[in-house]
């Protein structure tokens, strides 16, 4: 009886600590950050965790009352997770969020003015100090570094679902790019190559990869706007060089490119050339409150949304290319004095 009893006792513990063994707290302390928040008129509504890929809440939202966040619950394996701070601010709402590895113990998120780091786990702390690495290598304008410790953390984490986090940090912007970011991603284990936000960063490299370049003919699209069809055929390909922008009203640097390409479409709209500008990813009704501010005088393509991205492999704007009289792209990725330089090339 007494063995008996001894062996129940010792199942009840086993069970015990397995449970509390899945147990988490995340905490955040935002006593730092109130005061310069409420002068700018921010204000903290409520908080919760949800589920980095679907953000789909893991817990319910709770009113922020104190500048302490607590939340505590039981995960059975780690899980990627953002921490959401619902917020009130001078023009509406806004949702901000944290990323994290949501696993077993005591999770502390330690927010700043300018930045913010997890800590308290094996698995954040190492994720968070290869981020300040990191950091530090992109303050110091040293790109290459900072890519170097993304892959040397990559493969000493591949089981790690901290990789989520870490492979889709790495800025991709050119193919050789997209053929690194998937060189990082066969590094890591099926589980974390499986997680569906690298499947889906995945297909945005083969996008990439696949993106049109120099020689190449353009590749059509449709986009559907007030109750009209617009094509890029009705611009490229019939004759004249050119200039298409893709940008949108949101991104302060397409805003500040928009000058120098009025600068190049009035210096030489009368020499077999346009400019065309191809709004992505943006309301319509800022597309046009951006137009009559930025005073944009040339064709513009309203509400590709993800249509032009799609077809041309983008993931960042503003993104120009120049094409030819025929259709064929002269060149991509141009910025700045680049396009000054080529057009006068053309021109001269």
């Amino acid at each position: 009886m007494k063995k008996l009893l001894s062996t129940f006792v010792l199942a009840l513990v086993a069970l015990t600590t397995s449970a509390q063994g899945n147990n988490y707290t995340v905490s955040c302390d935002l006593t730092s950050v109130i005061e310069s928040m409420t002068k700018q008129g921010v204000h903290i509504d409520s908080f919760y965790l949800a589920d980095y890929a679907s953000k789909e809440p893991i817990t319910k939202k709770t009113a922020f009352l104190e500048n302490k966040i607590t939340i505590s619950g039981k995960v059975t394996a780690p899980q990627v997770a953002v921490l959401q701070l619902q917020m009130q601010i001078p023009n509406g709402t806004r949702t901000q969020s944290f990323p994290l590895l949501l696993e077993a113990g005591n999770i502390v998120v330690t927010v700043d003015d300018r930045s913010f780091s997890v800590g308290g786990t094996p698995q954040n702390d190492a994720l968070f100090s290869a981020i300040s690495d990191i950091r530090k290598a992109n303050q110091e304008g040293d790109m290459d570094k900072a890519r170097q410790l993304i892959k040397d953390y990559v493969p000493q984490h591949r089981h790690d679902l901290t990789n989520v986090l870490m492979v889709t940090s790495y800025n991709a912007i050119t193919s050789d790019d997209a053929k690194q970011v998937k060189e990082l991603i066969a590094q890591c284990s099926e589980a974390v190559q499986q997680h569906p936000v690298i499947v889906k960063y995945a297909d945005r490299m083969n996008t990439l990869l696949n993106r049109p370049k120099e020689g190449d003919m353009f590749k059509d699209f449709a986009v559907e706007y007030d109750g009209k069809t617009t094509r890029l055929s009705d611009f490229v390909g019939r004759g004249k060089y050119v200039l298409v922008d893709f940008w949108a009203s949101w991104c302060g640097p397409c805003r500040k490119e928009i000058p120098n390409i009025i600068a190049m479409h009035e210096k030489y709209k009368d020499r077999n050339f346009t400019a065309l500008g191809v709004a992505v990813n943006d309301k319509p009704e800022n597309t046009l409150k951006a137009i009559e501010k930025d005073k944009i005088t040339y064709p513009q393509i309203i509400n590709s949304q993800n249509i032009a991205p799609g077809v041309y492999g983008f993931n960042a704007i503003p993104y120009i290319i120049l094409f030819a009289p025929d259709g064929t792209i002269v060149a991509s990725g141009l910025r700045g004095q680049d396009i000054e330089n080529r057009l006068a090339e053309i021109f001269k």
